[in-house]
């Protein structure tokens, strides 16, 4: 059975932003925390979005999928909920889910062991329910932070919640009751389509590798919800722009539309139109914001931001592999007692491709002469660099008919050639080095950016 397709007697529009991650500057003070994000200049990044989303008057629905804070001191909340009702004053419909950034503890504990100025799960919905829970035809009722708007006639928006330990809830239960919504969206011939914090397929090839456990819930979903008539999920939490698609075995296509940070590079603010053919998504972002940029241009500003995170990893890993690690960990959720295991490997890698250059390594792989001259004076660190920002940018230029894609085809091609013997005694999560490589540099899928994505099959 493959997904039915209603048709909606209208056309819908609305816009969507991700991790807003918004941090009080004025109550919490100056943070010197490293961050793929702009903390510090968080609030005014969010108003500059604001202003543009209120300029933009096309379309009267918002919806924030989770992460809404960067961390769960009260006051963050406390800010940004002036913000979010500056949206709604101005005619907007805001629709958020709430993520374990936006709050301290899971559930509240032992009144001796409670934080007054820590903000607990539990208090999530009674202080955002103007934005999208209590306007609600269906809740969750075991946990009524997952429910279900109604957007406009003939749309539905499943908003999931799946934070939190699985333990302490009963996810097979939610689930449960999102496939009846569903299902019960296709019986009154609307469509329904989700806002889900965590992806639900993998927004890069190597976002597994760091974070496999933000997929343990997702099989389910992807699956059943499918199959139920799920089409398309909006999410967020990975600060990558990325649009990826699976099949089921019953033939059913789920389409996962992640979103990056709106405080990280490059601001994306997502444009959504569904008529009844197709869903229809473009990215914009602000042109400026409250800030000091230095003479740059938003575009430029944010992205030597991501740059000072991504710099000193190198920089660590050249000089300071505790700190090397503490950053890996903290920014990128990699298992630091696995890192510990590869401390050696990782500094002595540091140091090595912290100085290589491309041309440099054709000569030492013998290959100097497949490697296009446009690109042998360029650091392996700065390309690393550079392959990571596209990541997260969405949209990676580098296949192999450029001069780049050329130079790393040839490189890891030799590289696992004379690697072969040690490759063979070490388990990989991945069939082969290059292809592993190569899928970093170019992601010959659909665009990530702006996409034109059919309602069928």
């Amino acid at each position: 059975m493959q997904n039915q397709k209603p048709k909606p007697n209208q056309n819908l529009k609305f816009h969507l932003v991700s991790d807003t991650h918004y941090y009080n500057l004025e109550k919490l003070g100056w943070s010197d925390h490293l961050d793929q994000t702009t903390v510090n200049e968080s609030g005014a990044v969010i108003d500059a979005i604001f202003d543009w989303l209120l300029a933009h008057d096309d379309t009267d629905i918002v919806l924030i999928p989770g992460d809404l804070c960067t961390g769960g001191d009260r006051v963050n909340s406390d800010g940004l909920l002036p913000k979010l009702r500056r949206l709604a004053a101005g005619g907007k419909r805001v629709f958020v889910l709430t993520a374990s950034h936006d709050y301290h503890g899971y559930r509240f504990p032992a009144e001796e062991e409670r934080r007054p100025n820590m903000l607990y799960r539990p208090e999530l919905y009674e202080l955002y329910k103007e934005f999208g829970f209590e306007r609600a035809i269906s809740r969750y009722e075991p946990d009524p932070l997952s429910y279900v708007a109604q957007l406009a006639p003939g749309y539905r928006l499943l908003a999931l919640n799946t934070d939190g330990d699985e333990n302490d809830r009963d996810i097979t239960g939610l689930y449960e009751w999102a496939e009846a919504e569903i299902r019960k969206a296709g019986a009154a011939g609307e469509m329904i389509f989700a806002m889900h914090h965590y992806p639900v397929l993998p927004p890069s090839p190597i976002y597994p590798l760091l974070a496999s456990d933000t997929f343990g819930r997702s099989e389910l979903f992807r699956e059943r919800l499918a199959d139920a008539g799920l089409r398309f999920v909006f999410t967020g939490h990975t600060h990558m722009q990325n649009i990826a698609y699976m099949d089921t075995p019953a033939g059913n296509r789920l389409y996962d539309i992640n979103t990056g940070a709106a405080v990280g590079y490059d601001a994306p603010i997502r444009g959504v139109v569904i008529d009844g053919e197709s869903m229809t998504i473009t990215t914009s972002s602000i042109e400026g914001f409250d800030w000091d940029l230095q003479g740059k241009s938003v575009s430029q500003y944010l992205k030597d931001s991501f740059d000072r995170m991504l710099n000193s990893i190198f920089e660590a890993a050249n000089s300071d592999i505790g700190r090397c690690l503490d950053i890996l960990s903290g920014e990128f959720s990699v298992d630091k007692d696995s890192l510990m295991k590869k401390k050696l490997l990782i500094s002595l890698g540091g140091k090595f491709l912290y100085r290589l250059t491309l041309g440099g390594a054709g000569r030492m792989l013998f290959c100097i002469r497949k490697v296009p001259k446009s690109v042998r004076k360029t650091r392996v660190k700065d390309l690393i660099m550079e392959i990571v920002r596209n990541i997260y940018k969405g949209d990676e230029p580098y296949s192999i008919e450029t001069d780049m894609g050329a130079a790393v085809y040839a490189l890891t091609g030799r590289l696992e050639t004379l690697a072969k013997p040690v490759l063979k005694k070490v388990e990989l999560p991945f069939e082969s080095l290059r292809g592993f490589v190569m899928s970093l540099l170019h992601d010959p899928g659909l665009p990530d950016n702006d996409a034109v994505l059919p309602l069928g099959q």
